[in-house]
């Protein structure tokens, strides 16, 4: 039967709109019947709350209070007037479904009889007295029975609310059953819709696709005849029609301009009649730039005519040549030449079929460059089946290993096996190259000759198109040298570089092992902390190689003086630790101290130099001298101080006494630090004495410290641990500027002759901005330069004596002076002597004060004084204590002296009374004497 698509439309249509009005009236149907029900529910939950108030007003009336008999006859009236309410059915739209029920007619007649009574006894309590026993028993009975009121009043209240609850569920079930059939209709319609969409949409498609060119376009009958029935018809004949139309053409068309090689059709006179899309993509010429053209235009000059003559005599030609491209560049083809006769026309054409081959060129090309780029690789190469047989190996292979490819070639890499490598290591390298992932990793390898060589070495899997490893790839680079050099840095992170010995790390490793040994076995042993005595004279002197060959030999003779159970290290610069294991008491570590101490005592013959030194020794015991290794290397270097302040080359162990020597040298160093801002430091005046005149013609400047708990402390101890905490520096730039001060107060006071001499620290005098420093102070202070005397030690000046030279010339340009102090105790050379730019020698104090009673220091002294004079030099004696002193140096003709013959170091104040009182009078040596 035939039903037209738009009754089909207006029937689905006309089915919703009937569903949506039945909706519509089933909803306002449940509403109306519950439009009272909640006043109905409340109205009877009220019912049981006057229940309550009636009971409580009748007991509050028992007790005397009658003015609730008000309130009382009103609570009766309107539990009355709801409980008429409740009963006319007319009024209770809760009941019209259930007007019948039974237990509803149970309920209302037992709460009815029951407020009846309770009516009754209610009005006795409103109207009689309260002390007649009507009004008793009425109360009476309102107590028992107000329980059983409110009972029944929950039960009609609860009967409503299930009577609520039924019509709520049959809504309920109405609005499902509406719902379903809402959904239904909805289905109905989208499987209408889609009834009607699908074949619009399959003719959608299809004219899309014949927009696109793919003509041959058939779609599906639709079941239902209308008029989408009659269009799917029509457009499958029209597609067929029009597939029939042209599918011939465009299948020969389709066949040429698919085919990935070139096709083009020339006439026997060699003009172009057809090409296909790959011919102008190749070529670069469009349809119209080729077609009507000769073939010359492709070929090398005269290539086309021999080429269309060879075709026409033979029927076909195949060769390899290049073609002329649009550019003008030429590209690699291969030709297929083949004489086609048209039997229509009777003429004859020739189709060529041309494959571009440049890429395939040039890919060999490049596999040619390839295979010598392997063969020439710095790495080596190794090419194994997918079982491991060597199939290929590079030249470098050959050269690092020793075997040629005909060696290896059949076999597997085990034969380079070394037996380095656990059999986990193999494991693994071929369960990743299986699972088709590269493995990564340094291996070390047996060569033909034995010998074993490291490399980097990184296997591949070779796949083929499928993604099947056919082949593996190693490429190898030779890693000894690498090797060599990580061995070489784990090496030095254990062991001293100069001289093989343990360092820190590992010294403090094996003296962990030990404290935990000896604490589980009360095992003893020893810690001896070392440092050589010298050491930096023969480094500054010979030079740093010497020192080196220096170290060296320590360690070896170190080593012989231990046990193998024993470990000596190499802390840095000149400094040594030494363990001893099992050691029974102090016996066995003083032993092995003496034995180290003659050990390096015996001379060092290096390159040609022969060297003395000596060693300090500092020994600790565990457990005495402590349990931890910071507390026994602690103790072993205040141990081996010790030694350095008692003249060193000895060996002293460890004494709790220590301690508090330590203690105090802390609290030393933390007073210098503020010494200077506290202004503690002083300086005292040291008269010097011309010996021609008895005149007094200078001071030398010295620091004393006035600390606020010890009193004055000597230079000779504070001096030394302010170099070592670095406070030298600032110290030394407060005494020069002090001495400046000083030296400007006496001349402004009249003493213009009066020259002051400051002694510098070498540490001083290496500051890059030393000379700024001294220049700046003298034109703070306005001091006459020419009367200020720079002292540094012999010593000092040795250190770097071409910066010595270039930093005195320095100070010479603005007029200070220079003396050398404690000359005669350095290692100064006559032939640097005299290239100083000095003004001043200072003999040492050491040879004035033996220089009466021993030839060789007078010897000495004379010596020092008549080289100074032969270098223009002036010479001042230190020391000088008496007499004979004072006369021997006269007979030597020294220009002047210092000493307590004449004068200790005063203040300030002192020197300049002495100064006063030296006006008008010059010393008389006669009166010394």
């Amino acid at each position: 039967m035939r039903i037209l698509l738009k009754n089909k439309i207006g029937f689905l249509l006309f089915l919703m709109l009937v569903i949506s009005i039945t909706n519509l009236i089933v909803i306002f149907y449940f509403q109306t019947l519950q439009k009272n029900d909640s006043y109905i529910i409340n109205l009877s939950g009220r019912q049981r709350m006057r229940t309550q108030r009636i009971t409580k007003y009748a007991i509050a009336i028992g007790t005397g209070n009658t003015n609730e008999r008000v309130r009382l006859v009103k609570d009766i009236e309107r539990y009355d007037s709801a409980f008429k309410e409740l009963k006319d059915k007319k009024n209770i739209s809760l009941r019209k479904i259930y007007a019948e029920d039974n237990l509803y007619n149970q309920i209302f007649s037992k709460n009815k009889l029951l407020w009846e009574t309770f009516k009754e006894n209610a009005e006795i309590v409103v109207k009689e007295n309260i002390d007649t026993p009507s009004f008793k028993n009425a109360l009476k009975f309102i107590y028992d029975h107000s329980d059983a009121l409110l009972s029944t009043n929950d039960e009609l209240t609860n009967y409503y609310e299930q009577m609520s609850e039924r019509k709520n569920s049959i809504m309920m079930i109405a609005l499902c059953v509406m719902t379903g059939l809402d959904l239904m209709v909805f289905i109905i319609g989208i499987i209408g819709i889609n009834t009607l969409i699908n074949p619009i949409k399959n003719l959608y498609k299809a004219a899309i696709n014949i927009s696109k060119g793919q003509y041959f376009q058939k779609i599906p009958i639709p079941r239902f005849n209308d008029e989408i029935y009659d269009l799917a018809i029509v457009f499958n004949d029209m597609s067929i029609n029009l597939y029939n139309t042209i599918i011939s053409e465009e299948f020969l068309n389709n066949i040429i301009n698919t085919t990935p090689d070139m096709l083009f059709v020339f006439s026997e006179n060699r003009i172009i009649r057809l090409a296909n899309i790959s011919t102008y993509q190749c070529l670069g010429y469009s349809q119209k730039e080729l077609i009507g053209k000769s073939i010359d235009i492709l070929f090398e000059e005269g290539q086309g005519v021999h080429l269309s003559k060879s075709i026409l005599e033979n029927g076909s030609y195949n060769l390899e040549t290049d073609m002329i491209i649009k550019s003008g560049e030429k590209v690699s083809v291969l030709c297929s030449f083949s004489k086609m006769k048209d039997k229509h026309k009777g003429s004859v054409e020739i189709v060529c079929i041309a494959k571009d081959i440049t890429e395939q060129k040039s890919y060999e090309s490049d596999l040619r460059k390839l295979s010598a780029a392997v063969e020439q690789s710095l790495s080596a190469i190794v090419i194994t089946d997918k079982t491991g047989k060597i199939e290929f190996v590079n030249q470098k292979f050959t050269e690092n290993t020793g075997y040629t490819l005909t060696e290896v070639k059949g076999k597997t890499p085990r034969i380079l096996k070394s037996g380095v490598h656990n059999e986990a290591f193999y494991k693994e390298l071929w369960e990743t190259i299986i699972a088709g992932k590269e493995f990564r990793s340094d291996i070390c390898n047996k060569k033909k000759d034995g010998s074993l060589v490291w490399e980097f070495m990184s296997i591949s899997p070779i796949k083929d198109s499928k993604g099947i490893i056919t082949h593996f790839i190693a490429v190898k680079i030779d890693d000894t040298e690498r090797k060599k050099a990580e061995e070489r840095l784990k090496f030095l992170a254990l062991y001293d570089a100069l001289t093989g010995l343990p360092n820190r790390v590992l010294f403090e490793d094996r003296l962990n092992q030990a404290i935990t040994y000896g604490k589980r076995t009360n095992q003893k042993f020893g810690i001896m902390f070392l440092d050589l005595d010298k050491f930096k004279n023969i480094n500054d002197t010979l030079g740093h190689n010497i020192g080196d060959l220096l170290l060296q030999e320590v360690a070896l003779r170190l080593n012989q003086c231990l046990r193998e159970s024993d470990t000596v290290s190499r802390m840095g610069g000149d400094e040594f630790q030494i363990l001893l294991s099992n050691t029974g008491g102090q016996a066995d570590p003083a032993l092995v101290a003496e034995k180290i101490i003659n050990s390096l005592g015996k001379p060092f013959l290096l390159d040609g130099n022969e060297c003395f030194i000596g060693v300090s020794i500092g020994i600790c015991l565990f457990p005495e001298s402590g349990e931890e290794v910071e507390t026994l290397l602690k103790n072993a270097d205040l141990a081996m101080y010790q030694v350095k302040e008692r003249g060193r080359n000895s060996y002293q162990f460890y004494d709790p006494l220590m301690d508090a020597a330590n203690m105090e040298r802390i609290r030393l160093e933390n007073d210098i630090r503020g010494a200077v801002e506290n202004k503690e430091f002083i300086l005292f005046y040291q008269p010097q004495i011309e010996l021609k005149t008895g005149k007094i013609i200078g001071a030398e400047s010295l620091i004393r410290w006035k600390h606020k708990e010890f009193g004055l402390i000597s230079p000779a101890k504070f001096i030394p641990v302010a170099e070592e905490i670095g406070m030298i520096n600032k110290i030394g730039d407060w005494v020069f500027e002090e001495a400046c001060t000083q030296c400007k107060q006496w001349y402004d006071a009249g003493f213009k002759d009066i020259n002051i001499s400051v002694n510098l620290s070498s540490k001083q005098f290496l500051q890059k901005d030393f000379v700024t420093k001294l220049k700046d102070t003298i034109e703070k202070t306005s001091v006459d330069a020419n009367r200020i005397d720079i002292e540094l030690t012999e010593g000092g000046i040795m250190n770097d004596i071409e910066h010595s030279i270039n930093m005195m010339n320095e100070i010479k340009k603005f007029g200070i002076k220079i003396s050398v102090d404690d000359f005669g105790t350095g290692y100064s050379s006559l032939l640097y002597l005299k290239r100083f730019p000095i003004d001043i020698l200072k003999i040492d104090q050491g040879f004035i004060r033996n220089s009466t009673t021993d030839s060789s220091d007078a010897v000495i002294t004379s010596t020092i004084i008549n080289m100074a004079h032969s270098l223009n030099f002036k010479v001042i004696a230190e020391g000088v204590e008496i007499v004979d002193q004072l006369e021997l140096l006269r007979t030597f003709n020294c220009d002047a002296i210092q000493g307590y013959i004449f004068s200790k170091p005063l203040t300030a104040e002192n020197f300049r009374k002495l100064l006063e009182d030296e006006e008008g009078h010059t010393l008389n040596f006669a009166d010394l004497l």
